[in-house]
């Protein structure tokens, strides 16, 4: 099966599992199998030298045993003592005949030939001839030369146990080095296979992550392409129809935005035309309260009219279609220009507007930044309370344009600060008697401020109120006025 193309994640899964855990079940065998003769040596080790020692201890013993009982035998003359002295015979032969089938060497081996013949012969002579024979008084001499080979043996039975310890201890050496190099060898190729499987689980994963990103940040070009198990190919091409999907509800929110902004403009030029032919008393003189009236007739197209035009300028944002005309601009002038415009605005909830302008000259696009200064003093207008106050300040800092603009409303709840740039969120904190607007106004801002390479950002202002920054580069032919 190709490992590019699983069928599925848990096949991949299972797959890399069982190939990472070979070699680390066969360095495990081999380690059972180097332990298990260890563990063999070992005990046969002890079990020879055991036997050596008990057996060689146990020829002294019947050496001491047959000459005590020969020496009574010729004393006394006795056949029973004799008896005794075979039965001793008999059990130093068997001794013998368990020790030589030991693993003795060559010097252990001559030793015990020497020391069953000497015995051997020494019971011929003590069988053959009387008890008060020459022969067997010459015979019972023998029996401390017989001793004096019996204590060799027992000193290379010594030797063998020493010779097994070291075979032991080589052996563990071996067994050490075989699992050294064993895990030398099989370190690197399970950190290779985890390493490889791991890139091929998580590399597709990591592709659909970065597309749902895109689709997020509205990034619709590119075809969404996911190489991999085939669930996951089946995931990428399930969002790559949501892409498709995405652009068609784009198109179609565009022509909408374009088909109902051209709609309201009409009705709306002439409603507040009428307004402000109304307030101009062209048709005749009016009353205060028909004044009044009339009045807010015409703030609230006003209004309306902003709002129309936020759409548009979205529809050109989202569209891409804003394109920069750069000329070199007094922001100063351009503040005061804005709030003479909205000053009917600000005398309806007799709001204190508070000026601290620098003479700051930019490079920028007059109409955009127009449209941020108009949102900005606009979104602050409708959240400050009746009575409230709007501070505006503007001064340069190094190669930047910083201009603040802080109101006295309810402010922005820490839960909106992250999404109040976003297109059409309102937020959750609303003042009272503030009418909805479209929720694009500081979206609109917020990309024309990117426009211009700047950047605007929530302040943590000391009054109750919202406090946004803007900054925009000066440009190469800003300076002081």
């Amino acid at each position: 099966m190709n490992l590019r193309r699983p069928k599925s994640v848990l096949r991949l899964v299972l797959i890399g599992f069982s190939l990472v855990t070979l070699p680390l079940i066969f360095a495990l065998v081999n380690s059972i199998v180097y332990v298990d003769r260890l563990v063999h040596q070992s005990q046969r080790a002890v079990f020879q030298t055991v036997q050596t020692t008990k057996n060689s201890f146990k020829l002294i013993d019947q050496v001491t045993a047959m000459e005590r009982s020969s020496r009574q035998y010729l004393v006394l003359g006795d056949p029973s003592l004799f008896e005794v002295y075979q039965k001793f015979h008999e059990g130093f032969q068997d001794t013998a005949g368990e020790l030589s089938g030991l693993p003795l060497d060559d010097a252990q081996r001559s030793l015990l030939k020497e020391l069953l013949e000497k015995e051997q012969s020494l019971y011929d002579t003590l069988s053959e001839f009387p008890y008060d024979s020459e022969k067997s008084r010459l015979a019972l001499s023998e029996f401390s030369s017989l001793g004096d080979l019996v204590s060799p043996v027992l000193s290379e039975s010594t030797r063998l146990i020493d010779r097994e310890i070291n075979s032991i201890q080589k052996m563990a050496e071996e067994a050490e080095r075989v699992l050294f190099w064993q895990l030398v060898a099989v370190a690197p190729v399970v950190f290779g296979l985890v390493v490889v499987f791991t890139a091929l689980i998580a590399r597709p994963i990591r592709k659909i992550d970065q597309s749902i990103h895109r689709l997020g940040d509205g990034a619709f070009s590119s075809e969404i392409v996911i190489t991999g198990p085939q669930d996951l190919e089946y995931l990428g091409k399930r969002l790559d129809w949501l892409r498709l999907r995405l652009i068609d509800l784009e198109e179609q929110k565009n022509k909408f935005l374009s088909h109902i902004s051209h709609e309201l403009k009409t009705p709306l030029t002439a409603i507040r035309e009428g307004a402000e032919l109304l307030v101009d008393q062209v048709g005749g003189r009016l009353t205060d309260e028909q004044r009044k009236v009339a009045s807010i007739l015409r703030e609230n197209s006003v209004q309306l009219q902003k709002m129309i035009e936020n759409l548009v300028n979205f529809r050109a944002v989202s569209l891409r279609h804003s394109a920069l005309y750069m000329s070199p601009l007094k922001l100063k002038a351009l503040i005061e220009k804005v709030a003479a415009d909205q000053e009917l605005a600000i005398m309806a909830k007799s709001i204190r507007l508070e000026l601290n302008l620098g003479e700051v000259c930019i490079s920028g696009d007059e109409e955009k930044l127009t449209t941020i200064l108009d949102n900005l003093l606009s979104n602050a207008i409708k959240f400050s309370s009746y009575g409230g106050q709007i501070r505006i300040r503007l001064k340069r800092e190094g190669p930047n344009a910083v201009l603040d603009i802080q109101d006295s409303g309810p402010g922005i709840h820490p839960d909106d600060r992250d999404r109040v740039f976003d297109a059409f969120y309102q937020g959750g904190v609303l003042p009272e008697g503030y009418m909805k607007g479209t929720g694009i106004g500081l979206s609109v801002v917020a990309e024309y401020v990117r426009l211009h390479h700047g950047s605007i950002e929530i302040m943590d202002g000391e009054t109750q109120g919202a406090h946004f920054r803007v900054i925009l580069p000066v440009g190469g032919d800003g300076d002081m006025a």
